[in-house]
């Protein structure tokens, strides 16, 4: 099973509970702002909410810890 599919299938939930202290500024292309924002809606999240999720599971998961 590839990594986009793990991503893509499973619920999306914050490993643990963390304080949230630290702003990235991110330039993105419309289109994908767009469809990220349509994940985050389907998945009831604000769009910053819905990446910090993706992005916490994507190098969590890549430093193999959960």
């Amino acid at each position: 099973m590839s990594e986009s599919m793990i991503l893509r299938d499973a619920p999306l939930r914050l490993a643990r509970p963390h304080k949230c202290d630290r702003d990235v500024k991110l330039h993105l292309p419309e289109s994908l702002y767009d469809d990220l924002a349509q994940l985050a809606r389907s998945d009831s999240r604000a769009v910053g909410e819905y990446m910090r999720v993706v992005l916490e599971r994507h190098a969590y998961g890549a430093l193999g810890r959960s």
